[in-house]
């Protein structure tokens, strides 16, 4: 792929992102949908859950947890590879 292909086709992505957003503000579309995940997991998780504190513990909060330690992570393998190929300056 090209330079211009890849920037072309991330211009597309970001444009239907917004599209979708900007239609989603305006129409309000996301009160039409059922919400049918969280709905079911209200409803079993305090059957399957021995108390209310593994019920917050085990909520969507543990999506937020996964995405700060990918975040982390990430951060810590940009320093590996920017500083870990040796001293600066180092002219072998």
């Amino acid at each position: 792929m090209s330079n211009t292909t890849i920037r072309n086709l991330l211009a597309a992505i970001l444009t239907a992102i917004f599209s979708v957003t900007l239609f989603d503000a305006i129409y309000h579309i996301s009160d039409m949908i059922y919400p049918g995940v969280s709905l079911i997991y209200n409803t079993l998780g305090t059957k399957i859950a021995p108390n209310m504190v593994t019920v917050v513990i085990f909520d969507f909060r543990a999506y937020d947890t996964l995405g700060e330690s990918i975040i982390l992570l990430t951060a810590g393998l940009v320093v590996l590879l920017i500083f870990g190929r040796g001293l600066l300056g180092d002219k072998r």
